[in-house]
Formats: C-alpha cells, sequence, structure tokens
C-alpha cells in the first residue's frame, strides 16, 4: 500500500515538471520574433480634398443696436404771422416720418417734413433767391412735384409746385394776391424786380429739413395747447446703429465704408452693415482706453436689433471668389524652400509644389507650379500609425 502512494507520488511530481516546462518553453522567443512583434506600426496618410472656396480674413466683435443718435428740432419764426401759436397736433412716439409727411400742427397749420442740411430759416416766395430755395425745388422735385428748374430762384413755377405740397396733405397754401412792402427788407436776396409775396409763399415755421429721411419722431417734447415756440420734437434716422469697438491693434484694419456681417441666430437676426463712422483713437464714446469705437449703420434694419448685443464679421481681406484652397497642415516646405504638397494618386503619394495665397479659416490658396492639382484630388494633411 505504501509503495502504491509512492509511485503515485512520483508521478504528480513529473507531470508538474513537464508543465512547467512547457510553459517555460512557450515563454521563450526568438530575436526574430521579438523584432517583429516590438516592430513601429506602419504609418497611412490622412487624406483630404483640395477644394473650391473663397477666403476671408476677418475681425470678429460684437456690438449693440440703437437707433441714431436724436436731435431736437424746433420751427424757425414766421414774419408772416403775429406770434409762434399753439401747438394743435404732433404724430406719435416712434412714428416714421419721411419726405412731405406732417410732423405737428401749430394753430392748425401744417409743419411738413422735407430733405436738406440748411435749416429754415425765413419765410420763402418769390423773388427770393439762395442756397435755401434750390433744397426746397429739390425736395419738391423728389416727390414729384414739379418746381421747374432747381436753381435756387423761387418762381411761379416754384410756387405751383409748393401749392402741390399742401393740397397733397389737405392743407391750404398761404397765398398773398398783392406785394407786401413791410416784408421786403427782410429779404436782401431778391431777384431783381421782384415784389416779395405776390403769390404763394412758404412760412418758415410750416418746414422742417432733416438730412436723410425717413426720419425716427423719437420723443413728443410739447404736448397740444402749449407754445409752438422752442423745442418741439427728437428725432432720429430711421436706419438702425449698431456701436461697437476693435482692440488698439486691429483698428487700422477698420475703415470707414466697410461692410459688416451680422449674425446673432438665437435672436433670428442676420444682416449686412456698414461702417459709418470709426473713431481717431482709443478711449471715445464711452469705450476704454484699449478698444476704437467704430459705428456700422443697418439701412433696413430689423427691429429686434434695437438694444441687442450682436455679432459683427468684418471681411478685411478676400480672395474675391472661389480659389483653389487646401488645410494649412497640407502645406509643407520643401529643402529649396519652395511650398509643395503630397498628392495622392494611382501610383502612390507625390509632391507638387505650388505657390501660397492667402491664408484663412485653417486653409490656404494654392496655385500649382509646373505640375497638376485640382479641386478633388486627396492632399496628405498628416500619417497616423497602424498596426502591421
Amino acid at each position: 500500500m505504501k509503495r502504491n502512494r509512492l509511485v503515485a507520488v512520483v508521478m504528480t511530481s513529473m507531470v508538474v515538471a513537464a508543465g512547467a516546462g512547457w510553459l517555460a518553453g512557450s515563454q521563450i522567443q526568438s530575436p526574430a520574433e521579438a523584432a517583429a512583434q516590438t516592430a513601429a506600426p506602419v504609418p497611412s496618410p490622412i487624406l483630404v480634398p483640395a477644394e473650391m472656396r473663397e477666403l476671408s480674413t476677418d475681425i470678429i466683435t460684437r456690438g449693440v443696436g440703437r437707433f441714431g443718435s436724436p436731435h431736437t428740432v424746433s420751427l424757425a419764426p414766421s414774419a408772416l404771422k403775429p406770434d409762434r401759436g399753439i401747438v394743435t397736433s404732433i404724430a406719435d412716439e416712434a412714428t416714421e416720418l419721411d419726405l412731405g409727411d406732417v410732423a405737428a400742427t401749430v394753430s392748425g397749420r401744417p409743419v411738413f417734413v422735407l430733405s436738406g442740411d440748411v435749416p429754415s430759416y425765413r419765410d420763402l416766395g418769390p423773388g427770393v433767391v439762395g442756397v435755401d430755395v434750390m433744397q426746397l425745388e429739390q425736395s419738391l422735385h423728389d416727390l414729384g412735384l414739379d418746381p421747374g428748374p432747381v436753381d435756387g430762384t423761387y418762381d411761379s413755377q416754384t410756387g405751383a409746385a409748393v401749392a402741390g405740397l399742401y393740397q397733397a396733405g389737405g392743407y391750404e397754401p398761404v397765398v398773398v394776391t398783392s406785394r407786401t412792402p413791410d416784408l421786403q427788407p427782410l429779404f436782401t436776396a431778391l431777384v431783381e424786380g421782384a415784389d416779395f409775396g405776390a403769390g404763394i409763399l412758404l412760412p418758415a415755421d410750416e418746414i422742417i429739413y432733416v438730412s436723410s429721411p425717413p426720419v425716427r419722431l423719437s420723443e413728443v417734447l410739447k404736448e397740444p395747447g402749449v407754445s409752438g415756440e422752442g423745442d418741439l420734437l427728437a428725432l432720429t434716422d430711421a436706419n438702425i446703429a449698431i456701436d461697437s469697438s476693435v482692440p488698439i491693434e486691429s483698428a487700422g484694419l477698420v475703415t470707414k465704408g466697410m461692410k459688416v456681417l451680422i449674425d446673432e441666430p438665437d435672436l433670428g437676426i442676420t444682416g449686412e452693415g456698414t461702417i459709418s463712422f470709426v473713431a481717431a483713437g482709443p478711449g471715445t464714446n464711452d469705450i476704454d482706453g484699449f478698444h476704437v469705437y467704430f459705428e456700422v449703420t443697418v439701412p433696413d434694419g430689423q427691429p429686434n436689433l434695437v438694444n441687442a448685443s450682436v455679432r459683427l464679421t468684418i471681411p478685411t481681406e478676400s480672395t474675391g471668389g472661389a480659389v483653389l484652397a487646401v488645410p494649412v497642415s497640407a502645406l509643407a516646405l520643401g529643402a529649396d524652400g519652395t511650398s509643395r504638397v503630397q498628392v495622392s494618386g494611382d501610383g502612390g503619394l507625390t509632391f507638387v509644389d505650388v505657390q501660397p495665397g492667402l491664408s484663412a479659416k485653417g486653409y490656404v490658396e494654392v496655385s500649382p507650379i509646373g505640375g497638376t492639382l485640382k479641386a478633388g484630388d486627396l492632399v496628405v494633411v498628416g500619417f497616423e500609425s497602424q498596426s502591421g
């Protein structure tokens, strides 16, 4: 019995020893096997297509929309009237006033909106000449009322056009059928021999001139029942403006007249404006000393632009159309300093020399030199490792 147990122990030991030997042998590698398993993975090129696209370098900033800066309006005194009259009506705030519209009435008489930079300062009538008359004639012409030649001379044709202005608004013009000698000394600029006052007159307090109609009535400064003397109302440009700024180092790239793209998707705002003003230096218009203020004018701007903070993109340089472009990472420098890209084709990878152009948004414009490269060709932008 003891002998059988001894044999079993010996056999078990032999099996264990054999297993251990096999395990040890399986862990032993030849130098060739070890080298094969530790060799670097085979690199594989990362390929992207060359493409046609427009490139532009942009300045991106933000701004806040508003209506144009308000300016107050008062009525000029008229020598044709004994006093300044009483305000009888006035348009509502936020009303848009265009050429020929009535902004208010004083003692029942209309106050028309006309276009011009010279404020009304005197009554006009037959025989009066001057820049203000030419301005009046141009406004009447723009309204489709024929004033005759726009020559700065108030004649019968001018008077007929003035009458048409009043009649279109539902009012009667001021008509004097005889000479008014008491008024003539007030007008030093008269056509020789003319009798001021004989015909259709335009009182100074029945017109206001604005530079660029339409305008927006931003504030009513007088209520009906009070004297017409003094500030009557405040007007702003109907166009929306955006206040913004750029860092000092970018200010030299921003100039008046440049186009600006407006984009704020969360508010449903998209549009385009034009830079209308750039400050001469930093620290103006409530902007800190490290930034330069500029203003963007937005014709036909969306009302929700007012008081909204929006993103502004200013293209400062552009290819002006679609050009052949590749990712910047595809561009390499040859030993001779030539720029080139590596192109994948049927024969493998080949280098094509290129002339780089404008670079923007991760792409660069390229023109092939002595080789072929076209949209759709696959270019190498890098390599990735893959186990062999």
